[in-house]
């Protein structure tokens, strides 16, 4: 890991210092990486991005767990990326982008020009389980890149249709990467990177899951993809953060009818919430699918 990588890790640490704060305070710098952190605080203190609040100890404290999270991912075969390194995918340089991002495998996929997102409840029924595998598989099939978020359902369906076709897919997580959310795809986690894709998070591995963790993650599946392909799913399920960014960067929609038929409260959920979406009939998103 590079020096700007350790920096954003130090002040994410700092009360008050998100993810915005951090990209403005250090866009406004011309080499960030030449300063001491305790220079960028003192910048950051002076455009008041920072609070004058904070002590040395607290400080001293960030960087300690900075340099801790670089050795420990160094030992565990996890990478990082900021937001200044070239290798960072241009397809997650977005509104609200992610500033760092922690990955294990190819992380040069998320820059394919075809990407598409499967995603969907994780609790299908048969039917969302057979549709999401098999959106997987034809996605793969021609030459996409598949993304979701390793969940149990949905998301799992289409990450192994994808893998069934000998395609490349992206799982972006709510944890970190050494332990991998849910630990009951552990394996799946595994072939994924073993078969050329990627794991991508925004957290350490020294962070707990919360839940708005799950939140933040979904913006990236969305931002990431070209469009989404959605099973099925209710009003109350966490596909609906997904589906929301997806409208608001943009991305298409798309399902089909009988997934229609089964999750009409959740697609009217998203009417009412001024999503757009678009149904079409199996052989119609295939033939997207195929020329697109």
């Amino acid at each position: 890991m590079n020096r700007l990588s350790e920096l954003i890790i130090g002040l994410r640490q700092l009360k008050g210092v998100g993810r915005q704060k951090i990209k403005q305070l250090l866009d406004m710098i011309i080499a960030p990486q030449a300063l001491s952190f305790n220079e960028i605080i003192e910048i950051g203190q002076t455009f008041h991005l920072i609070s004058s609040q904070i002590c040395q100890a607290d400080i001293a404290q960030a960087l300690a767990y900075a340099r801790r999270v670089i050795d420990e991912c160094d030992q565990l075969g996890i990478q990082a990326v900021s937001y200044f390194d070239e290798p960072f995918p241009e397809s997650l340089k977005f509104d609200d982008q992610p500033i760092l991002l922690y990955y294990k495998g190819d992380l040069k996929i998320l820059n394919h020009s075809k990407r598409a997102a499967v995603i969907g409840s994780r609790s299908p029924s048969q039917l969302g389980c057979d549709f999401a595998f098999q959106a997987g598989k034809i996605l793969a099939e021609n030459n996409f890149v598949v993304i979701s978020g390793l969940a149990v359902g949905a998301d799992d369906c289409g990450h192994r249709g994808c893998l069934e076709a000998g395609g490349k897919t992206v799982a972006f997580l709510p944890s970190g990467l050494s332990s991998v959310y849910p630990s009951s795809n552990c394996r799946l986690a595994e072939k994924i990177c073993t078969s050329g894709g990627a794991l991508v998070s925004e957290y350490s591995h020294l962070e707990t899951v919360q839940p708005y963790k799950f939140i933040e993650r979904d913006r990236l599946q969305s931002g990431a993809s070209g469009f989404v392909i959605v099973s099925s799913f209710s009003p109350g399920s966490g596909t609906i953060h997904t589906l929301r960014y997806a409208s608001k960067y943009n991305k298409p929609i798309y399902s089909i009818p009988v997934i229609y038929d089964q999750s009409r409260d959740g697609f009217n959920h998203i009417s009412q919430k001024n999503i757009d979406f678009q149904i079409k009939e199996n052989t119609d998103l295939n033939c997207l699918i195929e020329n697109y």
